[in-house]
């Protein structure tokens, strides 16, 4: 994956996110945004507010799901 394009959906993603939203749904956006644009599916484990909490959370996500280059 084009990491320059990766920067810009992130960053225009948590340029979207609203402040005060709720964690959670927070984090089912993160989720869909990686199965709708990336195409990475993530469990039900990974869905987590935690590791979904910001642009830079999001990307370290989704280079531990691509794995090694």
């Amino acid at each position: 994956m084009n990491h320059d394009f990766l920067e810009q959906i992130l960053g225009d993603y948590d340029a979207l996110r609203r402040p005060g939203t709720d964690p959670e749904l927070e984090a089912v956006r993160a989720a869909i945004l990686f199965e709708d644009v990336f195409g990475i599916t993530l469990s039900d484990a990974e869905i987590d507010a935690a590791a979904l909490a910001g642009g830079s959370a999001l990307e370290a996500l989704s280079a531990r799901l691509r794995g090694p280059a």
